[in-house]
């Protein structure tokens, strides 16, 4: 499965032919969602961010609903994914700790649930919570 529909669902027959399906594709923001999602899950991640002006600028700290504007995903040309995940952290949080899971988890949670390849996950702090 690919975002490019590179890779084929095929139907083995028993004598042993195929007969292709069809091509599976994925919406960035099936990824970006994803991504967000495995992100939230991590402790020290208050929400995900999203820059913007004017009238944005009320919803730009955003929750679950809408979680997948804090996710970018690009394309290489390679086949894999570059994905940046914008995050507003918690304070008193370890941002290498944070960061470093962040990574990890968003990672595993693409490979896992649509098994494309990562190139990288590059974790942007955004904006700091004090509670």
């Amino acid at each position: 499965m690919s975002l490019d529909g590179g890779e084929r669902l095929e139907l083995v027959h028993g004598t042993g032919g195929r007969e292709r399906l069809g091509t599976v594709r994925v919406a960035n923001e099936v990824v970006a969602r994803i991504s967000a999602l495995a992100a939230l899950e991590v402790d020290g991640v208050h929400a995900m961010y999203q820059a913007g002006g004017g009238s944005q600028q009320l919803d730009r700290i955003l929750r679950r609903p809408a979680a997948h504007r804090g996710v970018r995903v690009e394309l290489l040309d390679d086949d894999r994914l570059r994905l940046d995940v914008f995050v507003v952290m918690e304070a008193g949080t370890q941002l290498p700790v944070m960061g470093a899971t962040v990574q990890g988890r968003v990672a595993d949670a693409i490979d896992r649930m649509l098994g494309l390849a990562i190139a990288e996950v590059n974790v942007f702090v955004s904006e700091v919570v004090f509670s």
